[in-house]
This record gives C-alpha cells, structure tokens and sequence, in this order.
C-alpha cells in the first residue's frame, strides 16, 4: 500500500527511540541502579514525546504505523495475532505490511473489535461517528486519561481504555493545526485519530446492536458510585462464601470489613474483591500446606501471581496485574495484623515478600521455595473404602519418579535394589504403601513433579537417607 504526503507526521522520522534499541538502552537501564520510579517516569515521558508530534487527521493506517515506535508495533502484531512465518523479528516493514493487510480485512477487523474490552470500543465509536478523529481532551474527559500507559507495551501493555485502542494500532494520537470550529487552523491541538481507510468498515462493525448494548452497559459500570460498587463487591464476596464446601482460614467477616476499609481508602472495592478471590481459591488448591492465615509464605505469594494465575486464568497476565494481585494481598495482611488475626513473624514475612517481589522494574522478583527436606506434604486424599485421611510427603513423589525414570515402573526390581541403598528399610516401607495405591492416585501424585526433578529423584533414591522433616 502506498501512502499519499498529506498522510505523513511533520516531526521528521519517528524512529527516536528505536535508535536506542541499537544501543541496547533497555539493558544499560536494567543494570543501572535507576529506580523504578525513574525507569517508569522515563517510560511516561517518551510515550508523551510520541503524542506530541504532529499528525494528519485523514492519515492512512500505513503511514500511521511507518511512524509508530516498533515496539509498539511488535505489541499490535501481538495483540492481533499477526505471525511473521520466516521473518526476521527486527524486519520492522514486513510487520507493517502484515499489520496492514490485517486490519484492513473485514473478518479480521471484526474480531480485533469484538475481543476488545467493551469500554474501548466504546471511545472508538466516539471517534469514528465523530467523522474519524476528535479533540483529544474530549475523549479523555469521558473515557479516562492514559497516564501510567507507560512505553514498553510489547511487555507490559496499557490499560487505559485509549491505550486498548493504540495498542490494538486502531488509534493515533498527536498534534494537528485547528481553530475553534474544528477546521484547520493555526493553534495546535491534541487530536485521536482512527486511520481513514479503517472508518468505514469500523462504521459498519460497530453498527451490530448488541455490541452497542454492551458498550452502554461497561460505559454504565464505569461511572458506577462508590457505594454501588461496595455493594457489588460485599454480594460477590457474600455468594462466594455461600458456595464453599470448605472452611477457608480466613472468615468471609474478615474478607467484608477488609472491602469496606479499602473503600474508604478510595479502591475499588470489586477490583479488590477480585484479588481476594484470586487468593481464596489459591488456598483452597493449597489447602495441605495452608491451613491458618498465618501459613501463607513469601514462596506462596510469588507462587500466587505467577504459575497460579497463568494456569488458572486465561487472561494474558501483564506485569502491572501481577502486581496488583500482590498489593492486594499485602494490604489484606496489614489488615488482619492490624486486627491481631495473624502473628507479627507472619505479617514481616508477606511484607517483605510482596515488596521483594515488586521491587523489579521490569519483571517480579521470584521468591523460590526452600529445597525439599522430604516430608513435605503434597497430597492428600480419603481413602474411599476406610474413609481415613491419606496424607503422601515429597518422599513418596521422589520414588514414583525413581520407579518411572530408573526401573521403568518395576517395583520388584527396585524392592531388591533397596537392600543395598541408605535408608533402604524406610524406602521400602513407603514403596509397600505406593503398590498398594490404585496406579490413577501414582499418576496424580508424580504429575505434580517437574520434568527437571526426575534426576534429583533418582540421585536421592541411590545415595540419601529419608528424611521426614519438612522445609514448607
């Protein structure tokens, strides 16, 4: 596609940034001892830089993107699921080609709006009935500003409801001559801008009714008081507990006064909710290691808003969410410390570990469990025929692991090879106890190992004694 000279920006080459990234800046900030404050207000000031170059409010998607920063671009291909077969990942014009040739098919387009979050395509409808661009405070004022939207959005995407469309390459935003109608003129303004060539199909996309019902009621839920949102979040909180099967270490008393408190601190009370659910059903997956609220560790924590939520949850993670989750957790913490529900050894531990953990300025600090003694418990079951309580330790995993990768799921040969072994009488005990297991509950136990454990298992079972002590 070939793009006219009325569609380019006057500022010269957009390419400022990406200079940097032949420089490797992103390193040279990640070894420095800059602060995350500063690498965040970094972020804020280049993406500022960007919107205050001029742009031509009829300008073509090509030429919108041929002066978008590329990593803004990598997070459009991303978002939009643009694959590059072949492609050399710096190839910044093939990527341009295929984002264009995405957008601009009807099929496609339509999906890119209907996956987007109801209020975003709220504010694109704005622009686009609006004749395809509007002053920029006009739709900041009802759709939100994008401070915190920050720069690195190929790792950490916006969140503003502008920053769902820029990162999406539907909207651009600069500065264009007008006057007080609208018309070109000599003051300089701030304008949004859905590229020309997507007006018309948006136009039509978004005409579909129910789409515009969604969009009113997120619109609706957006303005929503705080009360209101109190309200919703005391009732989600109230049928979550109402639906339990089992007693959670922490009272759903506790979860409502601890709602009502952060919202006469200003949060939103349902986001905070969310959070708190999130923890909720992370205890309850751990239930054999967190009995009380004082049970929960830093590990926990870091377990939590990393390999818990990826596996959990199907939305894509960013790093700011993570976060969030994080921050919820540790101001839940303060607030049973300060009703004296926890000790103070527990509160110091999950302070320490949700800021440990958030101290990274481009990723969380992973806190790692302790190595396995053995007699970490990492399963339990009711035996249905006893209806006694089944609890299996580290110790029974590191021999089914044993028995699967060095005696190939023979419990014979490895019964005689524990004659000659460290601890070999107690490894032949638990091994009676796993023949006996029905072979499903063997497989649920070793599923809970990692690939790489196999040969520390075999390793163990060869030159160490057991141990029933546990580190967790």
């Amino acid at each position: 596609m070939r793009s006219n000279p009325g569609d380019e920006f006057d500022d010269g080459d957009f390419d400022d940034y990406d200079e940097f990234e032949d420089f490797d800046v992103e390193s040279a900030l990640l070894t420095s001892e800059l602060t995350d404050e500063l690498v965040r207000h970094l972020a804020e000031n280049w993406r500022a830089e960007e919107e205050n170059k001029r742009i031509n409010v009829n300008v073509s998607l090509n030429a919108a993107l041929g002066k978008t920063p590329t990593k803004w671009i990598d997070a459009a291909c991303r978002v939009n699921r643009v694959a590059l077969k072949g492609t050399v990942r710096r190839d910044r014009r093939a990527k341009i080609i295929a984002l264009v040739s995405a957008l601009t098919n009807p099929d496609e387009l339509a999906q890119c709006v209907r996956e987007m979050p109801a209020h975003a395509r709220a504010a694109l409808r704005r622009v686009v009935e609006n004749g395809g661009w509007l002053r920029l405070n006009e739709l900041t004022r009802d759709f939100g500003g994008m401070e915190g939207d920050g720069w690195f959005w190929d790792e950490e995407p916006p969140t503003s409801s502008l920053g769902e469309l820029r990162r999406r390459a539907l909207l651009y935003v600069g500065k264009t001559s007008l006057n007080k109608e609208g018309r070109s003129g000599k003051r300089l303004f701030k304008v949004a801008v859905v590229p020309q060539d997507l007006r018309y199909l948006l136009r039509d996309i978004l005409a579909d009714a129910a789409i515009r019902r969604e969009e009113e009621s997120a619109v609706e839920a957006r303005f929503a008081t705080p009360e209101d949102l109190l309200a919703d979040a005391l009732d989600a909180a109230r049928s979550h507990y109402a639906g339990l099967e089992w007693k959670p270490p922490i009272a759903q008393a506790e979860v409502e006064s601890f709602l009502r408190r952060t919202s006469r601190e200003g949060f939103n009370p349902v986001l905070i909710w969310l959070g708190v659910d999130i923890l909720l059903n992370f205890i309850e997956r751990n239930l054999h290691e967190i009995q009380s609220a004082d049970d929960l560790c830093g590990y926990h924590v870091s377990e939590l808003a990393t390999t818990f939520v990826d596996h959990n949850y199907l939305q894509r993670w960013t790093l700011r969410e993570r976060r969030n989750v994080i921050e919820i957790v540790r101001r839940l913490y303060g607030h049973l410390h300060a009703s004296d529900r926890i000790s103070d050894d527990t509160f110091d531990e999950i302070e320490q570990a949700c800021k440990r953990l958030s101290s990274g300025a481009r990723k969380l600090n992973l806190i790692n469990r302790p190595p396995p003694l053995g007699g970490e418990l990492i399963f339990t079951r009711l035996n249905p025929n006893t209806g006694d309580e089944e609890r299996y330790t580290y110790n029974h995993q590191r021999l089914l692991m044993a028995w699967a990768g060095a005696f190939h799921q023979d419990w014979r040969t490895m019964l005689s090879v524990c004659e000659t072994v460290p601890g070999g009488k107690q490894k032949a005990a638990l091994i009676h106890e796993l023949i006996a297991l029905d072979p499903g509950v063997c497989d649920l136990i070793v599923s809970q190992a990692d690939e790489d454990e196999f040969d520390r298992a075999i390793l163990w079972f060869y030159e160490e004694k057991v141990l029933e002590l546990s580190a967790w």
